[in-house]
This record gives structure tokens, C-alpha cells and sequence, in this order.
């Protein structure tokens, strides 16, 4: 038998010791409950962000992955792809995580105001809910007095299932291609959940017993993944879930603890790509409250939307990919302490940046991408193809080489690449053309539209002005564009304490009308054209 030496691991604020084994690093750190470090392409290789550092001891040799996506100065520092590196026999190892997502922003706050007409449940005054928005990046979890319907305070947490890739296809993937995927999957989201339910009952000195209903919303893959039902048929065609309809169970059957006295309620569902987080968050924000054309749009790694126009509720979702959320992208981070979040040039026509937490520049997040793509533009760095020039005078100033080939400098340490903009590109033309369908279902044009929400933690830190430049909001007076925060979890604060929060949401899921992208060739049109850059 081979004898493998221990592995200490220091991450943000603490130390674990786990046991060498036959398998990759990210595996063990994954199978000993370490969940902070990013890995959105499921441990394949393919993103570059599970990264650790080797302090000391000695390590598999370099994989082509690893000198492909670190540069040499990063690999001659000790850096590798937790994914690509194993431990050696008989030797101890020290690693540190690199960009943790322990401190990462979550955004939990929402839009303010009231459905006046909607009266409050009634509860005794030891009844007491959570209301759980699961977001395939992030989660945030509310606790709530039934008897006087005070939201008492909340947690919010990086998505423990991001260990097992970054958006719902690669966690459909590794459901397929691990036996035990799908129950790994489950036991993570449920233990997490437990535990953030758990904490906040503590917190406030609740007897958990007294905890009578958990209300979940999410996009259907998430939901899935949390009753532990079969999400595969999502991810091929004909894209048939295994459910839609709303769904009741048991918190202890699904293996919640402290909760485990809890009913969980789960709002239906649209289709395969759109779900109950969506419909929710249309209630909350109040949008089939007015006789106006009003677009609502979740921006992740899918494009989910609605539109409504006074008598219809179109939806539909587009795959934008990662992006957006820096997974595809050859520096990209989560909002992570260090990521650059904001990008401008001064009047001098330097680069300037802002960072998360003021740290050191190390990485970029989805709203500095925005930023980063639009300055492009307005540099002239790019063309209307996105192609950049090594020839331009704007690259003799701003550009450099990068092993990704020809990069925009932004600091000494971040770079980003052809190949960067070019997924931005394929994530901006998605959401633009899912749009033009809604609205060319709905017989209207850009310009008919009242408003365009922006719901979700990612569409509450973009830059509007930024988003319009590069294609990815439709080009309307920006009066008109609001940003509505967390209203998933809103809306499922709302079911919870509404009387009627349960039957207007599966109202506006009945009433919704889906149009199905993959298959139609207006939309892969409308993506063509949406891939220029105006």
C-alpha cells in the first residue's frame, strides 16, 4: 500500500490538515468540506481558478493545463491548478488557497415597497420561517418571525456546489459522470442550507423546533439538485425537467437537522432554464402591476427574462455562459477581495481601477469586465468585430503580449486578452438576442420599452452606461433602466409571509408563455448580429 503524507492547508482565517491520497488536490479539499476555492469548470482543466500555492514539500510534475493557463512567473513562484497537481508518496505538503471566496460579496438587499393589497399570514408567536434564494453562485438565506413578520436578520454564502463546477451544465455534467454525483450534490446543498439555518436560529436564541416552513426558490437545476431529483433531461434536448410543478417536502426527509421539523415549499417551475427564482422575482418587483412594457432580466450564466406588455408574460433564457462571473475569462474572479471591480480612464488617458476591498489588483469580476470591454471600445483597442490591432497607436499604449496572445494592460499583474473579449462578446450577444425575441414576440421595439429591471447581485454592480456601451442592454434612455437587487429572495420572503404570496407566483408561472432559443433561427440570427460591437 502506498503511503501517502499529510497536506496543510491555510486558507482565510484558518488551517486544515488533511491526508494525502491517490487523486488531485482539489478532490481531497473538496471530499474535507473545503468549499472557498473557485473551481467553475468542475475540476477539468479548463478556467485556471482552483489556484494554490506550494509553501513547501513536493507536488505531481507541471500538466500542460497548468502551463497553459499560469504564466511562468506564476509556475516559478509555486503556483498550481488544484485540479491538475496530486500529492507524492511520502512527502508532507504545505498549500495555500489562492483567491478564496470566503470573503466574496454576496449581494442580499432588494428593491423596497409593498403589494398594499396583499394581507400578511397569520402565526403564533413561536413561528418562525426562512426564506432561501439558491443562486448556482450564491446563496442567501433570510429568517423570518411568522407572529409579527419582522425579517430577523440573514446569511449569505458562496454555493458550496462551485467546488463541482461553475453553472448548471458542468453540475449536470459531473451528476452523469460520478455515480455518486447527484447525492453529493444534494448532501452539500442540504448541509450548507442546514447549517446557515442552523447558525442564524443560534444567533438569535430560536428553538429550531419552532422553524415550521422553509421557502426555496431557485433556477431549476438548483432545485433539482436540492429534492435530489434526476436534472439530466435539463441539459439535453428535448430540455424536459423532471418536474415543474410547485413542489412540499419534508426538511428532515431531505436531510436538514436543525431544520429538520421544517415543511419545505418549492414554487413550480417555467421550464428547464427558467424557474421559480424568476417568477418570484417578477412578483416582487411588481411587474404585472402596471400596464406597461416592462423587461425583466436575471443576468448569470444563463440570460433568464421576462417580458411584459400589458396583457402577455413572454419569457425565455439564453446561455450566456460564464463570463460574466470571470469563469471563462483567462484572469476572472468572483468578487473576491483583490478583484478589479471598477475600470476608467483619466483625463490624462491612464488606466485607472478600482478594486474589492482596495487589495492588491489580482484578478477581475464580472462588473470590471464590463467596465473593461467598454474602455476597449472607446480606445479603440478593439474593432466592431472585437479583434484587437498590435499595430494601432491605442495597443502601442495600452497593450501588451499576454500567453493568451495580444492583452489590454490594466495593471502590472491583470491583463485581458483577445480571447477575454471574445467571450464577453458570445455572453452579450445571448442576453441581446434573448431580448429581441421577447420583444419581436411581443410586436415591440427597444424603444417601446418602459423599463428594463436588472435583478440579481451581478446586475446590482454593472455600470448601466458601461453595459449599454457594449451591447449588453438595449439602447434606452438609462432613466429607464432600474436595478431591482435580490428580488428572488424577496420573493420568497413574500411567499413566505404573504396570504396570498403562494397563488399569485404560480399565477405568474401559469400565465407565462416560454420561447424556446436553442431551436429558433431568428434567435441564432439576432445572435449573429449581436456580436458586433457598434
Amino acid at each position: 500500500m502506498i503511503a501517502y503524507g499529510k497536506i496543510t492547508v491555510l486558507m482565510e482565517g484558518r488551517q486544515l490538515s488533511i491526508a494525502g491520497a491517490d487523486r488531485s488536490v482539489l478532490e481531497l479539499l473538496v471530499e474535507a468540506g473545503v468549499h472557498d476555492i473557485p473551481a467553475p469548470c468542475g475540476g477539468n482543466g479548463l478556467c485556471g481558478n482552483c489556484k494554490v500555492r506550494v509553501l513547501s514539500g513536493e507536488a505531481s510534475a507541471i500538466h500542460p493545463d497548468e502551463e497553459r493557463l499560469l504564466t511562468s512567473e506564476q509556475i516559478s513562484q509555486g503556483f498550481r491548478l488544484a485540479c491538475r497537481m496530486q500529492p507524492v508518496p511520502a512527502s508532507d505538503l504545505t498549500i495555500r488557497i489562492v483567491g478564496s471566496e470566503a470573503r466574496a460579496q454576496v449581494r442580499t438587499t432588494f428593491s423596497e415597497g409593498k403589494h398594499a393589497a396583499d394581507a400578511y399570514r397569520n402565526g403564533n408567536t413561536l413561528s418562525y420561517g426562512c426564506a432561501v434564494d439558491i443562486g448556482t453562485t450564491t446563496i442567501v438565506v433570510y429568517l423570518v418571525s411568522l407572529a409579527d413578520h419582522r425579517i430577523l436578520g440573514h446569511r449569505s454564502a458562496m454555493n458550496s456546489q462551485r467546488s463541482h463546477g461553475g453553472d448548471v451544465i458542468s453540475r449536470i455534467q459531473y451528476c452523469n459522470e460520478h455515480p455518486d454525483g447527484l447525492v453529493r450534490l444534494q448532501r452539500a446543498i442540504v448541509a450548507q442550507l442546514d447549517g446557515m439555518i442552523g447558525a442564524l436560529a443560534d444567533e438569535h436564541g430560536i428553538d429550531a423546533t419552532h422553524l415550521q416552513e422553509i421557502v426555496a426558490v431557485g433556477n431549476p437545476t438548483m432545485i433539482h439538485l436540492l429534492v435530489g431529483s434526476d436534472p439530466g433531461g435539463i441539459a439535453a434536448a428535448p430540455y424536459v425537467p423532471a418536474f415543474t410543478e410547485s413542489q412540499q417536502r419534508s426538511a428532515g426527509e431531505l436531510g436538514f437537522i436543525h431544520a429538520s421539523h421544517a415543511e419545505v415549499v418549492l414554487p413550480g417551475l417555467v421550464s428547464a432554464y427558467v424557474g421559480s427564482d424568476i417568477t418570484a422575482g417578477v412578483f416582487a418587483s411588481h411587474v404585472l402591476d402596471h400596464h406597461k412594457n416592462i423587461l425583466y432580466i436575471d443576468i448569470g450564466t444563463n440570460g433568464e427574462m421576462m417580458l411584459w406588455d400589458g396583457k402577455r408574460l413572454l419569457a425565455c433564457s439564453s446561455a450566456a455562459g460564464p463570463a460574466f462571473e470571470g469563469a471563462s475569462i483567462r484572469q476572472g474572479l468572483g468578487a473576491i477581495p483583490g478583484a478589479v471591480d471598477r475600470l476608467w480612464i483619466d483625463t490624462e488617458g491612464q488606466v485607472r481601477c478600482s478594486t474589492i476591498a482596495g487589495e492588491p489588483a489580482i484578478g477581475i469580476c464580472g462588473s470590471g469586465i464590463i467596465d473593461t470591454v467598454a474602455r476597449m471600445m472607446e480606445l479603440g483597442l478593439i474593432d466592431e468585430t472585437g479583434a484587437m490591432d498590435d499595430e494601432s497607436s491605442s495597443y502601442a499604449r495600452y497593450g501588451c503580449e499576454s500567453p493568451d496572445g495580444l492583452a489590454f494592460r490594466i495593471t502590472d499583474a491583470v491583463q485581458f486578452t483577445g480571447r477575454d473579449v471574445r467571450e464577453v462578446q458570445l455572453a452579450k450577444a445571448a442576453i441581446a438576442a434573448g431580448a429581441d425575441i421577447l420583444l419581436d414576440e411581443a410586436g415591440l421595439t427597444a424603444d417601446d420599452l418602459d423599463a428594463v429591471m436588472i435583478a440579481g447581485g451581478f446586475g446590482s454592480y454593472i455600470d448601466i452606461a458601461s453595459a449599454q456601451r457594449i451591447g449588453l442592454l438595449p439602447p434606452i434612455p438609462i432613466e429607464r433602466i432600474v436595478t431591482v437587487g435580490n428580488a428572488a429572495g424577496k420573493g420568497a420572503l413574500e411567499v413566505l409571509m404573504l396570504a396570498e404570496g403562494k397563488r399569485t407566483v404560480e399565477h405568474i408561472r401559469k400565465m407565462s408563455e416560454y420561447i424556446e432559443l436553442s431551436t429558433s433561427a431568428s434567435f441564432q440570427q439576432r445572435f449573429v448580429e449581436h456580436m458586433m460591437f457598434e
